[in-house]
C-alpha cells in the first residue's frame, strides 16, 4: 500500500526535484482528481475501468510554429534536467505533452512537478 499523497498548490511543485520512483509511488485516482483542481488546463486519462491513471496531459496552443519550436526546446531541456521524459506531439501551432512514470506504472510526484515546471517555463511563449 502506498503512502497518501497530499494535495499541493502548483507553486510547491516548482520546488520538487524528480527522483527514481518505483512501485507503490503512484497516486490513486481519488488523489489525482483532487490534485487536478490545482492544475488548470491539465487532464488525466484513466484506463477503461477508471482504476489506473495512464497519463497526465495538456495541450498548449501557440500563435505560430515559432512558439511550438520554443516550447519543444523548453520541454527537452526540462526533461533532461529532471531526467523525466514525456511523450510529446506537435504540429504547426500546438504541442501536446503527456507525463507518466513508467517505473511506478502510474502518475507520481515527478509528473506533477514536471507539469508545474513546464507551465512555468511556457507562460511567456505565445
Amino acid at each position: 500500500m502506498s503512502t497518501p499523497h497530499p494535495v499541493r498548490p502548483v507553486s510547491d511543485w516548482l520546488q520538487v526535484t524528480c527522483q527514481h520512483l518505483g512501485e507503490g509511488h503512484d497516486w490513486s485516482p481519488e488523489e489525482i482528481e483532487q490534485q487536478l483542481d490545482e492544475f488548470e488546463y491539465w487532464s488525466v486519462e484513466f484506463d477503461e475501468k477508471g482504476a489506473k491513471a495512464r497519463e497526465l496531459w495538456r495541450q498548449y496552443s501557440f500563435a505560430n510554429f515559432e512558439g511550438v519550436k520554443l516550447a519543444v526546446h523548453a520541454i527537452t531541456h526540462l526533461a533532461d534536467d529532471e531526467d523525466h521524459h514525456p511523450e510529446v506531439t506537435f504540429n504547426f501551432n500546438r504541442v501536446k505533452v503527456r507525463w507518466f512514470t513508467h517505473s511506478a506504472d502510474g502518475i507520481t510526484d515527478n509528473d506533477w512537478a514536471c507539469a508545474a515546471k513546464l507551465d512555468d517555463a511556457l507562460k511567456h511563449i505565445g
